[in-house]
């Protein structure tokens, strides 16, 4: 890896976000700007790359920095950790390492360095989660179901209204945990959206998920019949919380 790449990405991982990620806590404050960061890590240094989190964490821990960021991994498709962080407003993505963390900076440069050593490849994409078109979250996920689709440009605002129409409705009424509906901003064509449902378990699917629960397999089948003239393809992946690699603000004592 070249040195001008090994600063680029180092910036990015010191960054960490500057506004609460997504928390555990029902009552936290979450922002509606989504980054979203994938790394590709070599086979043989997870556990390594797994390690190198775990020190990062616990020193932002000691400093008592609230830059939040939940860590996930992939359970179909290539096999990548994912860390998600979430902003208020844009210009929270100007800010550099946290000032808390002003005399830890060098320990976390070492590390950040560690870190990049143990992946193959990364990627980040930021999307803007429509508020309108979700059901906000009550508690982290153990799973989550992520729904991304690529709409035709032209039929854009028609799946947009189809969102809010149909599908919305079908998800509250499936009783979701969570539906989280993003537009893509940078890093992905804008005509791609991401939708987000919770769930427990693969156990889930047998009952089905949110919207295909409430419609029954005949009343989704006919959304899809809508759907399909809307867009161009949907690809759906499975993702695990990692908590022990997520930095996140303590639960909230009861």
């Amino acid at each position: 890896m070249t040195s001008h790449l090994r600063k680029v990405v180092c910036s990015s991982i010191l960054a960490l976000g500057v506004a609460a990620g997504l928390t555990a806590s029902a009552s936290a404050q979450q922002g509606t700007i989504q980054s979203v960061t994938f790394y590709t890590v070599k086979p043989d240094r997870v556990g390594d790359f797994q390690a190198e989190i775990k020190e990062f964490n616990a020193i932002y821990a000691k400093g008592g920095s609230t830059n939040y960021s939940s860590m996930w991994v992939s359970l179909t498709g290539p096999r990548e950790y994912v860390r998600a962080q979430y902003y208020n407003k844009w210009s929270d993505l100007d800010a550099g390492p946290d000032p808390k963390l002003k005399d830890q900076a060098a320990d976390l440069a070492r590390i950040s360095l560690r870190i990049i050593d143990c992946t193959e490849s990364w990627r980040r994409i930021i999307a803007e989660v429509q508020p309108d078109l979700s059901i906000a979250a009550t508690e982290m996920p153990k799973m989550i179901r992520v729904l991304t689709t690529d709409v035709r440009p032209e039929r854009y605002n028609d799946y947009l209204a189809l969102v809010k129409s149909d599908i919305l409705p079908a998800a509250q009424k499936g009783g979701a945990k969570m539906y989280e509906f993003s537009e893509m901003r940078y890093g992905a064509p804008n005509t791609e959206v991401t939708s987000i449902v919770a769930m427990d378990s693969w156990g889930d699917l047998d009952t089905g998920v949110g919207v295909q629960k409430a419609l029954g397999k005949e009343g989704y089948q006919a959304l899809l019949q809508k759907v399909r003239p809307l867009i161009v393809q949907s690809v759906v992946n499975e993702y695990r919380f990692q908590p022990d690699i997520s930095y996140l603000p303590a639960a909230p004592t009861k």
